[in-house]
């Protein structure tokens, strides 16, 4: 059985608890809406490179980081969601030169 993908927001949600930090504040100093980090929280919204963009300079870290745990979010659930049809698919043999 495969396990659950993490939403990013979780990471977050875990990185502002630490930090003491609520999600509507880190918004504010974001310069976004109020509501956009505790969507992403929520796991109702995505991050997007523009908020990752943010999320970098705020902390300190490059956005490539935010955007990778996106990434690599959406291409787990994917996979649940159809691997077993990706399974069936054949690779393409390349032909001897």
């Amino acid at each position: 059985m495969s396990r659950t993908p993490i939403h990013p927001g979780e990471i977050l949600k875990d990185e502002l608890k630490e930090i003491g930090i609520t999600a509507t504040e880190l918004s504010r100093q974001l310069k976004v809406p109020e509501n956009r980090v505790p969507q992403i929280i929520a796991g109702k919204r995505n991050i997007s490179a523009d908020t990752a963009l943010r999320l970098g300079k705020w902390f300190g870290m490059t956005p490539a980081f935010w955007l990778n745990l996106q990434k690599s979010y959406e291409l787990r659930k994917a996979a649940q969601e159809i691997g077993k049809e990706i399974d069936t698919i054949s690779t393409r043999v390349k032909e001897s030169a």
